[in-house]
């Protein structure tokens, strides 16, 4: 694995947790999905940003739209 990809897979994961603290729940596949289904790091930046500013409400409805933006 290049240290690219792995710096992306680690991104991924602390948005993931960063998420699951936010909502204090697992999160389902689909919402994993979204996350993990970009591997660049603007699109990784944007998710970041953008999930730490939501509220609860907000935030599943992100993670569940299948897209970013």
């Amino acid at each position: 694995m290049k240290n690219n990809e792995k710096t992306a897979k680690a991104w991924q994961t602390k948005i993931l947790i960063d998420c699951e603290r936010i909502l204090q729940r697992q999160l389902t596949d689909v919402e994993t999905s979204l996350v993990r289904s970009r591997e660049g790091f603007l699109a990784l930046e944007m998710i970041e940003d953008t999930v730490s500013q939501m509220d609860t409400v907000e935030q599943t409805a992100y993670l569940n739209s299948g897209h970013c933006g």
